[in-house]
């Protein structure tokens, strides 16, 4: 994993020292190198550099340049299937072969005999990337289908800043301003949802399965979507499987789990794996210690609120390892929370974030590298109770609670809800849309909700935080249902295999049936417990904070005093008001001592 930092100025010399200072701020995401150049006097290129695959050299620029030297690449990710495109480019070009064994290298040199909008769909991996192509004076800009990754983009009249975090470019440039409206569309979806945009006004991010590309001389941009996740879904193929026997897919979903875990194991890292008693992470800590060898399992227990963490001895019997419990107070979880929100330069999206803040420094003080935890199960295989309940598609919004509509419970003496609502519209066509194929209402309504959720909920959630409270701690971390073939394979699964509402089957067993068989073919049926969703204690943390009436989001979103007493007594509601608090008293400051120490009780 790595920080990226990009910043051309439009009018004038670049200010290269202030540059380095950006860039230092992500240090965290990347601490086995730092290298910099400006180009032309007014093109900074910076990286910061945590070290997972191959063994690139201290030599800045030596790996992340192609053959000829023509490109050169910013990259944070990690592509799987890079030895074989390695291969396949010496089959074409010998002297494209890389030298120090890093997907960096590979990258660039696609780059070499490809047209830019062909590279992003040949890359099975989590990436997000900059490409200078100092030929055609292009920047070429590109983030992962499945949003693993991020880049953020801010221009002014002044500024093209690209980067892997939004405190970077609040360090260069701090005069930019919160966006009041995006605070309020908080208050109507269950987390923070941006879409496209950000807390920072002129701050926006890159899309997933976008590529974009800025001509230096003319300072245009142009954008081609060069990857879908609804091109992945093909009819026939889900007719097929419609047709199979239940057995025949679990067992090719054994295989397909086991083959991709092997392909992400890290060749010579130490790395760690999140067993929180869930079908998710369970099973994928089974493939990890039958086919590697972790040096740590780890789980977060937050005292007298996790009833399943609380009691993971039986899945440590069957593992044969013991697995560390972080055991969390409301204390601890209060202290931690504006150290993640200067790790994420927003209030938190969830208030899961905080865990996986706390889990991610136990396992960097293990000495490992990277964590493999389940992100992308729930929403690829259908794992959210609201799946089981059949709906009907009859509304602007997806019935999800994840991506759906809700009138706050605060009201806003100005509110312009417009943008947010449009997305939130548009990603409901685009999944109905994309199984319009299904003959069943029912079906059609649960493969949408499952999709819509996977696609833009997602990343801006689970795996926003995946990525920045894990690199916080300079932590990278992998989860094998968001690999390419996964994520194929569970689009196209029929919709009872995702969630069976057979009135035989079990409560339980209902939500992520399939996925389910296959952990019943490792684990014993009584490990298999309740969903019980995120635990914490986000709404505790107000002891922080004084007096609702005094906080400084009524004035600084405009909330009519009236209302406040009844959304406080909303438990959802006052964890946004709390969360949104706690970020307007920091200022959305980048600070110093991001990693003081924080006592874990």
């Amino acid at each position: 994993m790595c920080g990226i930092l990009v910043a051309l100025a439009k009018t004038g010399p670049i200010d290269a020292a202030l540059c380095r200072r950006a860039l230092a701020t992500m240090y965290w995401r990347g601490p086995d190198l730092s290298f910099s150049e400006v180009w032309d006097g007014r093109l900074f290129l910076g990286q910061t550099v945590l070290s997972i695959t191959g063994r690139p050299p201290h030599e800045a620029w030596a790996h992340q340049r192609s053959a000829s030297g023509r490109c050169r690449v910013l990259y944070n990710g990690e592509i799987y299937n890079f030895s074989q495109l390695d291969a396949e480019l010496i089959g074409r070009r010998p002297d494209l072969r890389s030298r120090f064994g890093t997907d960096t290298e590979v990258l660039a040199n696609l780059h070499e005999v490809s047209e830019p909008e062909q590279v992003p769909p040949r890359l099975d991996g989590m990436y997000a990337y900059v490409v200078f192509d100092e030929k055609t004076r292009q920047l070429h800009v590109a983030r992962d289908i499945q949003g693993e990754k991020s880049l953020y983009v801010y221009e002014d009249s002044q500024w093209v800043v690209i980067a892997s975090e939004l405190r970077a470019i609040r360090a260069l440039i701090p005069e930019i301003a919160v966006d009041a409206q995006v605070l309020r569309d908080y208050f109507r979806t269950r987390h923070l949802m941006g879409f496209e945009r950000t807390v920072y006004r002129g701050i926006r991010q890159i899309l997933p399965g976008w590529l974009e590309t800025l001509h230096l001389e003319t300072l245009q941009w142009r954008s081609t979507q060069t990857q879908r996740l609804r091109d992945w879904i093909d009819p026939e193929t889900m007719r097929r499987n419609a047709l199979r026997s239940p057995e025949s897919l679990v067992e090719e979903l054994e295989v397909l789990l086991a083959r991709c875990v092997r392909e992400m194991l890290p060749r010579d890292r130490q790395y760690a794996a999140v067993v929180s008693g869930g079908v998710d992470s369970s099973l994928l800590a089974y493939y990890l210690v039958t086919q590697g060898d972790p040096e740590l399992l780890i789980a977060v227990n937050h005292v007298g609120k996790d009833l399943i963490s609380n009691d993971l001895m039986g899945f440590e019997r069957c593992l044969g390892r013991p697995i560390h419990i972080v055991r969390v107070d409301a204390a601890a979880y209060a202290s931690e929370i504006g150290r993640c929100q200067q790790a994420c330069g927003a209030p938190l999206h969830s208030h899961s974030f905080i865990g996986q803040a706390l889990q991610s420094a136990r396992v960097r003080e293990a000495g490992c590298r990277v964590l493999f935890g389940g992100d992308g199960a729930d929403e690829w295989f259908g794992g959210y109770d609201a799946y089981r309940t059949i709906q009907a598609a009859n509304g602007r919004f997806s019935p999800s609670p994840y991506m759906t509509h809700a009138e706050p419970r605060v009201a806003f003496l100005e509110d312009a809800p417009d943008r947010l609502l449009q997305d939130l519209a548009s990603a409901w066509r685009d999944a109905l849309e994309a199984y319009a194929f299904v003959e069943r209402p029912d079906e059609q309504v649960t493969q949408a909700m499952t999709y819509c959720d996977a696609v833009y909920q997602l990343p801006e959630v689970g795996l926003r935080g995946a990525d920045l409270m894990s690199m916080a701690w300079s932590v990278e971390t992998r989860s094998v249902y968001l690999r390419r073939p996964v994520i194929q394979f569970a689009l196209n699964l029929p919709a009872s295999l995702k969630t069976n509402r057979d009135p035989g089957c079990p409560p339980r067993w209902q939500a992520k049936w399939l996925l389910k068989q296959v952990f019943l073919r490792h684990f014993p049926a009584e490990l298999l417990a309740e969903k019980q969703g995120f635990a914490g204690f986000p709404n505790e943390a107000a002891v922080c904070l004084g007096a609702p009436e005094d906080y400084q989001i009524l004035q600084a979103l405009g909330i009519a005093p009236g209302t406040l007493p009844a959304a406080w007594a909303d438990r959802a509601t006052a964890w946004k008001l709390i969360n949104t608090e706690f970020f307007l008293r920091s200022g959305g400051r980048v600070s110093a001592d991001l990693h003081d120490v924080v006592a874990v009780r």
